[in-house]
């Protein structure tokens, strides 16, 4: 009996470090983000201060996507800003519902685009302590109506919350909402009253207290101009919540048949508009 479990100890003995090495290679990169995500969650003996994961929900149509295709300024990456995967983008080497290092596009595989959210955590990063990381949740959907998104009779409510939830779940705290839309719901004057029900549930049922709650214009030149009248209303309805001009903003020039898409320029620049008044509303 001895001799018997002394060579069934030495068969696993002589198997583990091949399936060691194996099991490394295959988990190097979901490692290294495990180790920068538990990095927000420890304490330093040093400092006595905890590094935080700022987490941001990015909601919308497709001017939060994305439409003007990005470019190779907006793929410099930094380890400190991550990505909750949209979907399964081999290219990237991204995993729908994981945690990656950001790089466009934030949304969609196929889109290749460059949306707020690029320019906005990259301005938001220079901003926060050098141990901490900002996490993006895009949620936007191109062509859906602000109905699609509502608890009550929207089909996508209950994806926000749980792609939400997987981010708290992974030590992050929301900070804030940036959102982009309304031309789905162009001149629709009970639009805000159901962005603000939105946002209410969002909060309520996430439990995120007051946080930030920023709207973007939409492009001034384009049929949808008229609908920044109601986006200036929001901040009368909802708490803490505030707009970003699209003044000076211009269409992207391949949008010839809707003429309603921001440029790549002008998407960094709303980026860079969304944090800056994100950085206000939060005091950073």
């Amino acid at each position: 009996m001895k001799t018997v479990l002394c060579l069934a100890i030495s068969l696993v003995l002589f198997l583990l470090p091949s399936i060691s090495t194996n099991a490394q290679a295959d988990t190097s990169k979901l490692v290294k983000l495990s180790d920068r995500i538990s990095q927000t969650k420890t304490l330093s003996a040093d400092s006595k201060t905890t590094n935080k994961f700022h987490v941001f929900l990015l909601l919308g149509q497709s001017n939060m996507a994305g439409y003007a295709k990005s470019q190779a300024s907006d793929k410099v990456t930094n380890s400190r800003i991550l990505v909750l995967g949209y979907d399964n983008n081999a290219a990237l080497g991204r995993v729908k519902d994981q945690w990656s290092v950001a790089c466009p596009p934030l949304h969609a595989a196929w889109l290749d685009a460059i949306g707020p959210g690029d320019w906005f955590a990259k301005t938001l990063i220079e901003k926060v302590p050098s141990g901490d990381t900002i996490g993006l949740v895009p949620c936007a959907i191109s062509g859906e109506k602000i109905e699609t998104f509502m608890k009550s009779g929207g089909s996508k409510y209950n994806w926000i919350v749980n792609r939400a939830k997987i981010a708290q779940q992974s030590g992050g705290v929301i900070d804030g909402i940036i959102f982009l839309q309304g031309e789905s719901n162009n001149g629709d004057t009970s639009w805000p009253g159901k962005v603000k029900t939105l946002v209410n549930d969002l909060k309520t049922d996430l439990q995120l207290g007051d946080v930030p709650f920023i709207a973007g214009e939409l492009l001034y030149s384009s049929s949808c101009a008229g609908h920044n009248k109601l986006v200036n209303q929001l901040p009368s309805q909802i708490k803490n919540c505030y707009v970003v001009s699209a003044s000076g903003l211009v269409v992207d020039p391949s949008d010839t048949y809707w003429k309603l898409h921001f440029s790549h320029d002008s998407q960094v620049i709303l980026g860079k508009r969304f944090a800056e008044k994100m950085i206000q509303a939060l005091g950073w």
